[in-house]
């Protein structure tokens, strides 16, 4: 399998708090930093009461995102954090003007069908857009990276009127799925905006398939700078 063209994963916060960043307040901990994280380069995020949160039924601002969680939690998991981040060098190829509309299109479709081919309807989630800096792996030079924090409860909605807990497990193949559906879905985006011509940069790439840490901790994903 060539470099991956998109980097997904799901974590979780649990409902008992076993050390730093877990439980209730690691949750609203990280709910506050997801927020707030850009407010050196986004003025308008200096102010707490700015609505940066797409909410898609687990609210616009952290505090309503975390009663939310309380109230939909399984036993086991209070919320889900998942990051989903297409590869830069590939977002480059988009035009700047389209690429922000692009990943909060594809986080929505990513999220609904990964829950419906798991048998389950669309949950209630709430996700934020971030843009940092990384380096080309190949040139060193900077390049963006878009990429996006979702929110999801514990339970997830059946067909009818009952929840369950939900739970992904990557011995289940639930790893699997989530970055089959993820992939699938951004080269159908490259297709349609750059053309088939983005796939040479896929090309002669080692069989590789990326780690992606299983932690309960966004820094290992996004550390800070």
């Amino acid at each position: 399998m060539s470099k991956a063209i998109i980097v997904v994963d799901f974590a979780y916060k649990g409902t008992k708090r076993k050390g730093h960043g877990t439980g209730r307040k690691g949750l609203s901990s990280t709910l506050k930093y997801l927020q707030y994280r850009d407010k050196v380069q986004n003025q308008l995020a200096e102010n707490r009461d700015y609505e940066r949160w797409q909410d898609r039924g687990m609210g616009l601002h952290w505090r309503e995102i975390m009663k939310n969680s309380d109230s939909l939690q399984s036993k086991h998991v209070l919320a889900w954090t998942w990051v989903i981040s297409p590869a830069p060098d590939l977002m480059a190829l988009v035009p700047e003007e389209q690429r922000r509309d692009l990943v909060c299109d594809l986080t929505e479709h990513i999220v609904e069908d990964y829950y419906l081919e798991r048998g389950f309807t669309i949950p209630e989630y709430s996700f934020i857009l971030h843009d940092r800096e990384t380096a080309s792996e190949d040139s060193g030079e900077s390049m963006q990276q878009l990429h996006t924090h979702v929110v999801l409860p514990g339970t997830a909605p059946l067909p009818g009127f009952d929840r369950e807990a939900f739970y992904n497990n990557k011995e289940r193949g639930h790893d699997a799925l989530f970055r089959e559906i993820a992939s699938r879905h951004f080269s159908e985006a490259l297709d349609r905006i750059v053309g088939p011509e983005w796939m040479q940069l896929r090309q002669e790439e080692p069989d590789v398939e990326p780690e992606m840490p299983d932690v309960d901790d966004f820094e290992a994903w996004f550390p800070r700078r």
